[in-house]
């Protein structure tokens, strides 16, 4: 196990080097970081990754005070948030035991989906507010040939989650349908953004208003070449569209940014935008994001997961995934991955400027 040595950022966070993350020295207890993270979210700064569990791809949707994560596994599990650092278990989306598996594979279908009986893979849900509704986008894997992205509903964050309907379901041409988000044009319309690892590519594909079903006569319009966790932000007219690549358990994983001035393209091709710093750096794998949140003073921040070796304990060759926060500033017109001082970064931050809310 890693052990790096971080504490006196705690009193001269002035010359916190962006590259702190390269710094790694034996004999330091990992309580010793732990502690420090924890104390810094009183701070003007939060320390990254902001969960010390698994968290992998986060989505996050605001409901009064409180924002609500929604992660990938079985159960589905539901964090909670007043400031996007401090996240605490809620609840689980629906009832069911919990296999020891990193993925969840599930006995049952407690959703009633009628996808199948056993062995379920509850993958990357994407929630929505949506005319009162709390509506949710998850991904259900079977197998390579049995896989479907299905819309569950509940009257409030509080209420049980009901399935309603199967979006998207796996074929010989677009066998994994997977990592449905949703996404709201400026002018009303709704959108289910999703892809297929292993198949064409991804897609954006309209909704009808109440968000359960594609509009009528509606048809998926390709974005670029297949990558995962596919989601859409409109920033000054420009359409942003943040994917990942590579091996979700590998410190290759990269996000990935494409961008087109009209929502059905054409799109420019995907560019790496955060990475790791190198194959040795602790925190590492940036990737899958959720959703772009604007702050009270205007700062834009977004989740997502990494890797963040030592902090969790693995489970055979999984690597954990816990939620890091990253912030986005206005760079010249575009927007950029920043560190705690404004500087364009290329590489997760260990830490970043506090969100006020």
């Amino acid at each position: 196990m890693k052990h790096f040595f971080l504490a006196a950022a705690l009193f001269c966070t002035s010359f916190v080097s962006a590259y702190a993350h390269e710094t790694v020295v034996s004999g330091v207890d990992e309580q010793v970081f732990l502690d420090m993270r924890k104390g810094l979210r009183d701070n003007k700064l939060v320390m990254n990754p902001v969960t010390d569990f698994d968290c992998a791809d986060p989505s996050v949707m605001r409901i009064g005070e409180f924002f609500y994560c929604f992660a990938t596994g079985f159960p589905v599990k539901i964090y909670r948030s007043r400031d996007l650092c401090n996240w605490t278990f809620y609840r689980n989306m629906f009832p069911g035991p919990s296999p020891n598996d990193p993925y969840g594979d599930g006995e049952l279908d407690p959703m009633h989906t009628g996808a199948a009986d056993r062995n379920i893979n509850y993958w990357a849900p994407s929630p929505a507010l949506i005319r009162g509704k709390v509506v949710v986008y998850l991904t259900l894997f079977v197998s390579m040939e049995n896989d479907r992205q299905v819309v569950c509903v509940a009257d409030d964050i509080d209420s049980p989650f009901r399935y309603v309907n199967t979006l998207n379901v796996g074929t010989p041409e677009h066998p994994t349908p997977q990592d449905g988000q949703y996404f709201r044009n400026d002018d009303g319309r709704h959108y289910l953004v999703y892809g297929d690892v292993n198949s064409n590519g991804n897609y954006i594909r309209e909704l009808e208003k109440d968000g359960t079903q594609y509009a009528r006569g509606s048809e998926p319009h390709y974005i670029t070449a297949a990558y995962e966790g596919g989601y859409i932000y409109k920033y000054n007219g420009l359409y942003y569209f943040y994917c990942s690549k590579n091996y979700y358990n590998s410190h290759d994983y990269t996000l990935c940014l494409s961008t087109s001035k009209d929502l059905y393209g054409p799109w420019s091709p995907p560019q790496p935008v955060l990475m790791s710093a190198s194959a040795e750096a602790v925190l590492n794998g940036p990737g899958h994001n959720g959703e772009i949140i604007t702050d009270k003073l205007g700062r834009m921040y977004m989740v997502m997961h990494a890797h963040c070796d030592g902090l969790i304990q693995r489970r055979g060759e999984y690597r954990p995934r816990p939620m890091i926060l990253m912030e986005l500033q206005d760079k010249d017109g575009r927007l950029e991955f920043v560190d705690h001082r404004g500087e364009v970064t290329r590489f997760p931050s260990w830490f970043v400027r506090a969100p006020r809310f």
